[in-house]
């Protein structure tokens, strides 16, 4: 150690190393670590994305309490066994992380210093003090073998509000068509308050049932729910069908098909009052991350990205098969798949969690191809077409969103802006009065557009939410003029909406 960094800091720095080295996500380690048993045999402890972003935040780190400390780290040590991942001893080392923890402890006792928090209690919240540097002599908290770079993560601390579905927060009021760059009005008006407790929305879908517009949201507690996002009213209870989150929708006129952590796909049958659903084929072994819907040889089939490392085809005119593995498994997990049509033929783009973006034939008749990469996990793509080009959208954690041209010969990944230094967690393409536009949702709580075409920033984003979008979806509906209606997932548990 130089002298002058801050052990807090330090200590930060190597969790997130640890967490990086085996590339786990912060979605992934908040679910796997509810999977990993505590030492002294207490009830587990599902880890909160807003506690590993402040354990492992690079400016203002929160120093862990000792039970999230412990699932941290023996969640990691869990999936790297699993993975037969090797790590170096300054990261695989148990005692040491033991033996880290307690001289984080002794350090922050000797030179404290306030805290940000507010308190949730009531008061106002105190000013924190500059950190202190080391002391020339202190020793490190571990000693690393080499460099890993890191995204810097800030934590908000908030108070949500937390209500049944029946009882709405208050609407702001709804927008007229005026906005300051004339283009769209920016401001959202909330479709529905969290339903419960730690119950994030993951995934959402748009399209029309009945000609009215359709909403469908998937849940962390395995349900989905059907809204309207022009009368802003409920079309359906909760449905219960999967035993775990719902990491993805899609809609394709009165058919849904869900993909969970659960390891199941779901199809959905919406013209009921009350929706009913069916599992495709077998529960996988790991959990589905991403679904969309296509045609092949005039067929429907869902085509999904999952744990397993594989890319499948379901039929979903005989949903007793199990989906096709298309080639091989792949070398990680695949987060992300997007469907879309080049000259007639289905083809698909999947991101996976080394970062690697390939494009499928859906037909399984040629191999995959890889077109490039991102610096970390791709957790969601989008493909649109514009100016007769086919085109894909990727958003990855390393904060980079890049467009690629599908029908180039040899598509390269161009990037949307400048660096968000934020965790780019969905994508959405569509048409906003007669743009075609990428919406992407960032975990620094921005909505941003650009102008899929030119690659051009496309008015001044979307404002309203006070958490990151988890999921985004956009479509061009009958019954609002055909105007684009944009619905979002956010991790506190609250569904917004936009008619632009």
């Amino acid at each position: 150690m130089d002298g002058t960094t801050d052990p807090r800091i330090d200590f930060a720095r190597r969790l997130r190393a640890l967490q990086e080295t085996i590339g786990l996500s912060l979605r992934r380690l908040e679910v796997e670590s509810e999977r990993t048993p505590r030492r002294r045999g207490e009830g587990t402890i599902r880890l909160k994305r807003s506690t590993i972003a402040g354990m492992t935040n690079l400016e203002r780190p929160v120093r862990p309490q000792l039970p999230n400390f412990e699932v941290f780290v023996d969640t990691c040590l869990r999936v790297a066994a699993e993975k037969d991942i090797s790590l170096p001893p300054e990261l695989g080392d148990r005692e040491a992380w033991n033996q880290a923890y307690r001289d984080l402890g002794e350090y922050v006792d000797r030179y404290p210093r306030k805290s940000m928090t507010p308190h949730l209690n009531g008061g106002s919240p105190a000013v924190e003090d500059a950190p202190h540097p080391a002391p020339a002599n202190a020793k490190p908290l571990l000693t690393r073998r080499r460099v890993l770079l890191a995204t810097p993560v800030t934590l908000v601390v908030a108070a949500a509000v937390l209500s049944p579905w029946w009882l709405r927060e208050q609407q702001p009021s709804t927008p007229d068509d005026s906005s300051d760059d004339g283009v769209y009005s920016p401001l959202g008006r909330l479709l529905s308050g969290p339903l419960a407790k730690d119950d994030p929305v993951w995934s959402v879908a748009v399209g029309a049932l009945k000609s009215e517009a359709l909403a469908i949201v998937g849940r962390a507690d395995g349900t989905l729910q059907l809204w309207s996002p022009v009368t802003g009213r409920a079309r359906s209870k909760p449905l219960a069908g999967h035993d775990q989150p719902v990491y993805s929708i899609a809609l394709n006129g009165a058919v849904a098909v869900t993909g969970s952590v659960d390891g199941t796909l779901r199809r959905w049958d919406l013209t009921t009052d009350s929706p009913t659903s069916v599992r495709l084929g077998d529960k996988l072994d790991a959990g589905v991350n991403s679904v969309a819907l296509g045609t092949v040889d005039g067929r429907p089939v869902a085509v999904s990205a999952g744990d397993d490392r594989t890319v499948r085809v379901w039929q979903l005119t005989t949903p007793e098969l199990t989906g096709t593995i298309l080639g091989e498994k792949l070398d990680s997990e695949v987060k992300s798949i997007a469907v879309g049509t080049i000259n007639g033929a289905t083809v698909a783009v999947s991101g996976s969690a080394d970062g690697s973006i390939r494009l499928w034939d859906v037909t399984g008749r040629s191999p995959a191809r890889l077109l490039g990469a991102h610096q970390s996990t791709v957790g969601t793509v989008a493909i649109g077409a514009t100016r007769n080009r086919v085109l894909a959208v990727t958003g990855s954690e390393d904060g980079y969103i890049r467009r690629w041209d599908l029908t180039a010969t040899h598509p390269t990944g161009t990037v949307f802006g400048d660096r968000i230094y934020s965790a780019v967690k969905t994508v959405a393409i569509g048409t906003v009065k007669g743009t075609t536009v990428a919406i992407a949702g960032s975990d620094d709580t921005s909505i941003r557009l650009w102008d899929l075409a030119t690659g051009h920033t496309y008015g001044n984003g979307l404002t309203g939410p006070k958490k990151g979008a988890e999921s985004i979806a956009i479509g061009n509906v009958g019954d609002v003029s055909g105007r684009a209606v944009v619905v979002s997932g956010h991790w506190d548990g609250t569904i917004w909406t936009w008619n632009l």
